[in-house]
């Protein structure tokens, strides 16, 4: 350190009066014909604010080099002193009694390489003055992009001769670094040693002669004494050419009585509970940040210490710092200091902290280091994490987390597993296996099955949370476990369906009872809201409650129902229906039925018990024509081989049943119900049948139920029957619609009658004294209605009713 940046950057030390005084004083007597520096003066000229530091300069004519001086250092913020030392170690001009032009016009050495003349441009007292100093503020204001930057070490040259060599500088402060840029080097032993002289061939002397002029003329550059409580420590570390070096502030005196002080190379600090320890580098520049004594460390307990890979630390009241270059530096402090200590710091299992402690839940703490992790907590002491748990545990938010704090220090678990115990759970750890958790609850149900190397082996998925209750998956089955049915266990092909069916969260609930196996080969398992029921033939199926009691009180899996083929199925109204190998079973409010063969294949595939015929109320018929029926709550169901398998709806069923059914007027069903608007309808052999509310229950058969077919039925121009057919002349049939009629004979076909015609036609003698239609009842312009009939014509209007013509 050549000047201390508070001195070099102070501007206030001199007035225009006292600079000009102090030239006076240095030259007394100017040599005839000759203009001494105490009697120079120039016209300036004016300079805007620089964006490094200097303000703006209002130049005037006939300035005087005090005032030129002066009015530099005011814009640009450099002590008048440092200007001062400046022109002299450069050109003599401060004590030279016959000055010449060449020194006024390279006054302060500005723009002047060691390797060529002067640069031009910077010719002149004043250029050269306020171009100096403008040059240190750019210097400070970008240090970087400098090639000799304070806070490191710097290779500077002895002598511009480079054949003498370099040496390294540590660099204290941006002032130093300043003069080094300006002066680029450093003055060896022989030219230290005689100050006043000149050393060898290869000394230099700039800024050797910049600190000797400044101490001469003004006195210190910036050291000051050491403090009497520090001074102990200052002495055994060598003094002004030690460790410390020279201080370089005053005293600061602390309202605990504790003392700092600011040196060359770092920083001393004493307390009567302490002692006196000094700080340096990035941990005594840290260690300020943190506010020194007044802040969250305290006072130094300890020197600083090396750690390993160059790293350093040291101690304090209240905690620790660490430093490396890889992590930076970071505190650690309280129970996670003393267990890291305990672990040999940087040396040991940790390494360097790489962040500072983390605040947790419940008033505990966790810290990061480059090989794991130390928390603590008031319930929980203090553990470490590393490794892929200690990646898996942070995934898991640690603390915050489903796991809490851990609670012991990771084991070996058996089988190339190891495993941490936490506040709510266990991590396990293998290179094969991966990474899981075992939540507590689980973990006592797999510690009674022999952990790792037990009867469910390692775990190869977390706990998962199924409501109140808890399933996990383990190498050789699943564990679970319910507030109502405790711990259970899962294997094989039960449990992998099991999972597929959402386990506990799906329709059959938490297990009751471990998977068994019958004589029949069968393997089954209980659950709460039903079985899983498995073989390698039939494959596996589960039967709910409802349905396995009506199983099991006819006999199971060797009972009259067989083997389920198929799993329960659910339907709305609360019914169940399930498909065995002997018989589909249904179960409803109303009891239990069952369906086989034809009838009851065609019953599941109409949607069986949630389907178009509900649930079976009766058990299959013998009909005739090797046929066969059953009812249900929704219809029937016929078949015969002749005439195929059809349904028959509810509402129609009732008055088929009521017409003898099958051995009925009306035959096996040649189709199944048809839905219409406002009704039903169903083809028989003999006929059809139709129902509606406003109609009842008619029926058509013949040409007239062909025809009628043909116009779209009960959907068509007639609407739904409304009486019986009716015989007419000559081997004829009529039958009478909600729209009219259709009227049939061998000798003139079949026709409609609309209504409005239909009406007077059969009111007015039919057939006797109109004849059979010629054809269809018309339709003319303006809603007119006209027929012919064999013996006459008759139309209809809306204003005059039917008339003949």
């Amino acid at each position: 350190m050549i000047i201390t940046d508070a001195v070099f950057y102070d501007s206030s030390t001199m007035t225009v009066a006292q600079i000009q005084s102090f030239l006076n004083a240095r030259v007394p007597s100017c040599r005839s014909g000759y203009v001494c520096l105490k009697s120079f003066r120039q016209t300036t000229t004016s300079q805007p604010a620089r964006s490094e530091g200097c303000s703006a300069y209002a130049g005037q004519a006939n300035e005087s080099a005090a005032l030129i001086i002066y009015k530099v250092s005011r814009a640009c913020g450099i002590n008048p002193q440092s200007l001062l030392v400046l022109l002299e170690k450069e050109q003599g001009l401060v004590t030279d009694t016959w000055p010449t032009s060449r020194q006024y016009r390279s006054a302060t050495g500005y723009g002047c390489p060691d390797t060529a003349d002067c640069d031009a441009n910077y010719y002149g007292f004043f250029n050269q003055v306020y171009h100096a100093a403008w040059q240190f503020k750019k210097y400070r204001a970008r240090p970087t992009i400098r090639a000799y930057q304070a806070g490191r070490y710097n290779t500077i040259q002895w002598h511009p001769n480079a054949a003498c060599g370099t040496s390294q500088v540590y660099i204290q402060n941006q002032a130093t670094a300043g003069l080094y840029l300006y002066t680029p080097y450093r003055p060896n032993a022989a030219a230290l040693q005689n100050l006043y002289g000149s050393g060898d061939a290869c000394s230099s002397y700039g800024n050797r002669n910049f600190w000797r002029m400044f101490t001469d003329w003004f006195g210190s550059t910036g050291a000051y004494a050491v403090d009497p409580n520090l001074v102990s420590l200052f002495n055994s570390t060598g003094g002004a050419t030690g460790i410390l070096g020279l201080a370089t502030d005053k005293p600061v005196r602390y309202s605990d009585g504790g003392v700092g002080q600011e040196f060359q190379r770092g920083w001393a600090y004493w307390h009567s509970t302490t002692g006196a320890f000094r700080t340096a580098s990035t941990i005594g520049k840290s260690y300020i940040t943190l506010k020194g004594p007044t802040g969250v460390l305290g006072y130094p307990l300890a020197n600083p210490k090396s750690e390993p890979l160059s790293g350093t630390s040291q101690r304090f009241q209240k905690g620790s710092l660490y430093y490396s270059r890889s992590t930076g530096i970071h505190i650690v402090s309280g129970k996670i200091l003393t267990s890291y200590v305990t672990l040999k710091g940087p040396a040991g299992v940790l390494g360097f902290p790489v962040y500072s402690a983390i605040a947790g839940p419940n008033g505990g703490f966790g810290q990061q280091f480059q090989k794991g992790w130390l928390y603590t907590s008031p319930t929980t002491s203090i553990h470490r994490v590393s490794g892929p748990i200690a990646t898996s545990y942070q995934a898991l938010k640690g603390p915050a987390g489903i796991l809490g704090y851990p609670i012991a220090a990771q084991k070996g678990a058996g089988n190339g597993w190891v495993s941490q115990a936490f506040e709510k759970g266990v991590l396990y750890y293998s290179p094969t296996g991966g990474i899981h958790y075992v939540l507590t609850k689980m973990q006592a149900g797999y510690a009674i099955a022999g952990g790792i190397t037990g009867a469910l082996g390692a775990p190869v998925d977390s706990t998962k949370t199924f409501g109140n209750g808890l399933g996990q998956q383990f190498q050789k089955g699943w564990l679970y476990w319910g507030p109502e049915t405790g711990f259970v266990r899962s294997s094989g092909v039960i449990a992998k369906s099991y999972a597929t069916l959402k386990g506990p969260s799906g329709l059959l609930g938490f297990p009751v009872s471990a998977p068994k196996t019958a004589a029949t080969g069968w393997t089954s398992q209980t659950f709460q809201r039903g079985l899983l029921y498995y073989s390698s033939s039939h494959g596996i199926h589960y039967v709910l409650n409802a349905m396995n009691t009506a199983y099991v009180k006819a006999g199971g899996l060797t009972g009259k129902y067989g083997v389920p083929i198929d799993s329960t199925k659910s339907y709305a109204d609360g019914g169940f229906g399930q498909r065995f190998s002997k018989a589909t079973v249904f179960v409803s409010p109303n009891g239990v039925g069952t369906t086989t063969g034809v009838l009851g294949r065609s019953h599941w595939t109409l949607g069986g018990g949630g389907g178009v015929l509900g649930y079976p109320t009766a058990v299959q018929k013998a009909e005739p024509g090797s046929g066969l029926s059953q009812q249900f709550t929704g219809g029937g169901l016929y078949y015969s081989p002749k005439h195929s398998i059809h349904y028959v709806r509810s509402a129609l069923n009732t008055e088929y049943l009521r017409r003898g059914g099958v051995s009925g007027s009306l035959g096996h069903p040649l189709g199944s119900t048809v839905v219409y608007k406002g009704g039903f309808g169903q083809r028989f052999v003999n006929g059809w049948l139709y129902s509606s509310n406003a109609t009842g229950f008619q029926t058509t058969a013949g040409a007239i139920a062909t025809s009628y077919t043909a116009l779209g039925g009960p959907n068509g121009v007639l609407g739904y029957p409304v009486g019986p057919q009716r015989g007419e002349p000559g081997g004829g049939v009529s039958q009478e619609f909600q729209n009219g009629w259709l009227i049939w004979s061998p000798a003139s076909g079949i026709d409609r009658i609309a209504r409005p015609i239909g009406e007077y036609y059969f009111q007015n003698g039919g057939t006797d004294a109109f004849g059979y239609p010629k054809d269809s009842t018309v339709a003319k312009t303006g809603g007119v209605l006209e027929q012919e009939f064999t013996k006459v014509r008759l139309r209809w209007t809306s204003a005059g009713g039917v008339v003949k013509f």
